[in-house]
């Protein structure tokens, strides 16, 4: 299976056509949060239809620039994974959307309320063979969640989840700087960057043999 993985387009249609024209063919598509600007719900509308006209398999999470409306009309169009999880040809995909507490305005949440949304949608992937966290926010202190000046700034509930459970990978963006892939235990961290600027990853999994082989690579469209 391929995944084509995008983050933090921020309601760049442009940006959206460049990554889909680019990446070549894919069997699922996950929106790892910030599909839009503060917009409203019905700005998720065109991103979601032009991904399912190259994929039929697209999910998503809300991130900290979109808001509750963005997330009701996620709901409403079938693809939010918030608190929810799916199996797909054994490979499994759950949602966080949002991010920790951080400033007035914000799609936001306690780590406790991140923590439980982890675990509810993890429950639902029982019987998957490979399973995929769909985040927005990066977990904390890692290579992935640093922002320019330094700071860690991810999730902490995230962190402790992947220890404890060990994800085959985990799918995240909001830190634009924090492009990259990095590593907690198993887990494969991968940070998609900057959608509207044209940057994206794609995951190939294979499990045919029991063990599934994971390939991740980062691209600029």
């Amino acid at each position: 299976m391929v995944i084509l993985a995008i983050s933090d387009l921020h309601g760049n249609r442009r940006a959206l056509d460049r990554i889909l024209e680019q990446s070549g063919p894919c069997d699922m598509i996950l929106l790892a949060g910030d599909l839009t600007h503060f917009g409203s719900g019905r700005d998720v509308d065109p991103l979601i239809e032009r991904c399912r006209e190259k994929s039929p398999i697209v999910y998503a999470v809300a991130g900290n620039c979109d808001t509750k409306e963005v997330a009701l009309r996620l709901d409403e169009l079938g693809v939010n994974l918030a608190a929810r999880g799916t199996v797909i040809n054994g490979v499994g995909v759950h949602g966080l959307p949002g991010i920790p507490h951080w400033r007035p305005g914000m799609y936001q949440f306690s780590e406790d309320q991140l923590r439980d949304m982890l675990e509810q949608g993890w429950t639902q992937l029982e019987s998957a063979s490979c399973r995929i966290t769909l985040a927005h926010a990066p977990p904390r202190n890692c290579a992935v969640d640093r922002v320019y000046w330094g700071c860690h700034v991810g999730s902490v509930a995230l962190r402790e989840f992947i220890q404890r459970n060990q994800p085959a990978v985990v799918i995240c963006g909001h830190i634009h700087e924090g492009r990259g892939v990095a590593s907690e235990g198993s887990t494969q961290i991968v940070n998609c960057g900057h959608g509207s600027s044209g940057f994206y990853a794609t995951i190939t999994v294979e499990t045919s043999s029991g063990c599934p082989s994971i390939q991740v690579a980062l691209h600029e469209a």
